[in-house]
Parts: structure tokens; sequence; C-alpha cells
């Protein structure tokens, strides 16, 4: 599992700023209203909830009855900065932790590629347990292999997904998958490029592993409102 202090730092200073956290924390938004509308008063849980950046979007836009947990210390310590109720928890073992039948949505965003296959079908099903019967799960995920990079190497990631890759997960599993997008898919083309110059880098022994960052860093204000808006159609 990710347990760098310098990325969970740079994720704390960059939550509030980057165009992929912002187009992402309005995209949960927009699902939660999609489901419950305007009701304020659903039980919310951010499982790998990193440095609290979704969980304080969540609460500035009025849901209050919120809670998360990571497995870093770290990130819970910058979580507490941001006054959050988030607990240092162990997502692989978290069964009796929480009641089942409690929460309203369960959120999980960018934590379940550090895990082979079994392992991300266990989170599920201690997900599923802990969901009401009318309970949402979303979860956002870093999408296929050919898109691996020096990011992929900084936060821990072990494998990329597409769609298919979810289902055979699920298969066994009593959730359904209602709606999925790949909604950074406009500015693939960038991506690819600069991912593919790095696979190269990497092949070539040109990029020393013990200084790689990931790429949660915010540009000029120029490109930062140009990748959001472009993200945004």
């Amino acid at each position: 599992m990710l347990i760098n202090y310098d990325e969970y730092q740079a994720m704390y200073q960059a939550e509030e700023k980057l165009w992929w956290y912002k187009v992402l924390h309005e995209k949960v938004l927009k699902e939660i209203q999609n489901k419950f509308g305007e009701n304020k008063q659903i039980i919310i849980l951010d499982a790998g909830c990193g440095t609290g950046g979704l969980m304080s979007f969540l609460i500035k836009n009025g849901y209050q009855n919120i809670q998360g947990f990571d497995y870093s210390v770290d990130a819970v310590n910058f979580c507490k900065e941001r006054n959050l109720n988030v607990q240092q928890i162990d997502i692989t073992n978290f069964e009796t932790i929480f009641e089942d039948n409690i929460f309203d949505v369960i959120i999980n965003d960018d934590v379940v590629y550090q895990f082979e296959n079994s392992t991300i079908k266990k989170i599920f099903l201690t997900f599923q347990c802990k969901l009401k019967f009318n309970g949402i799960l979303i979860t956002n995920n870093n999408a296929f292999k050919i898109f691996y990079g020096t990011h992929d190497i900084a936060v821990g990631g072990k494998q990329r997904f597409s769609l298919s890759d979810f289902k055979n997960i699920l298969d066994g599993v009593p959730l359904k998958i209602v709606y999925h997008s790949y909604w950074s898919l406009i500015l693939s083309p960038l991506i690819l490029g600069v991912r593919l110059f790095q696979q190269l880098q990497l092949k070539l022994n040109l990029i020393d592993l013990e200084k790689i960052k990931s790429d949660v860093s915010v540009p000029s204000d120029f490109l930062n409102k140009f990748f959001y808006r472009i993200v945004k159609i």
C-alpha cells in the first residue's frame, strides 16, 4: 500500500486545486445526487479516503453524515488537519469495524489497483455487506494497461482495469454495475504519449526508481483550467 509521506503531502496540497481531483469530486457528487436527489441526510463512507479532499468537498456541499478511513497514518493525520471523522483501518480487513447495512453510499476511489483480484473481490463483498439495500458503491480506478507509467510505480499500483476486469471481479458478488465511464478519455492521446515515453525510459533504465514521483502536482493556472474544461466536455 502507498505509505510515502511525500506523496500524501502532495495529495493534500493539490486536492482542492488540481483539475483531475476537481472533476473527480464533481462526478462523485453528481452520482450521489442522481441517486438521492437533495437528501443530505444520507450516511456516507469514504473507504480509502487519502488526505480527505473528497470528504471536505462533500461536507461543503451539505453532507454531514460522512466518515472515512485509510491505511496510512500520514493520510489520517492530514485528514485530522481538515477536522474530518477518519480512522486508520486496513481496507483488506474491515469486516467487523462497521455495522452491516448501515451506509447509503460507499466511495472507494483509486485504492484497489494496489491489490490482486482475489483481494479486490473480498473488499467488494465487504462493501456489499455494509451497504443498505438501496445503497450504492462509487469507485474510481485507473484504466488500461497501456497507460502504465511512473505514476503507477510511485503510488504502488499493481494493475490497471477495463470494464471487463470488474465484471470478472464481481462474478459471485451481489453488486451490479449500473453506470461506468472512461471520464478522461478526451485527454487520453496526450496522456498516452507521456506514458509511452515513460515506458521507454524505464526500459532503458533512464529513470531513477528511488526518485520517482507521482503525477499529483498542480500545473500552471492556464493549463489547470484548460485541462479541467476539456475533461468537463
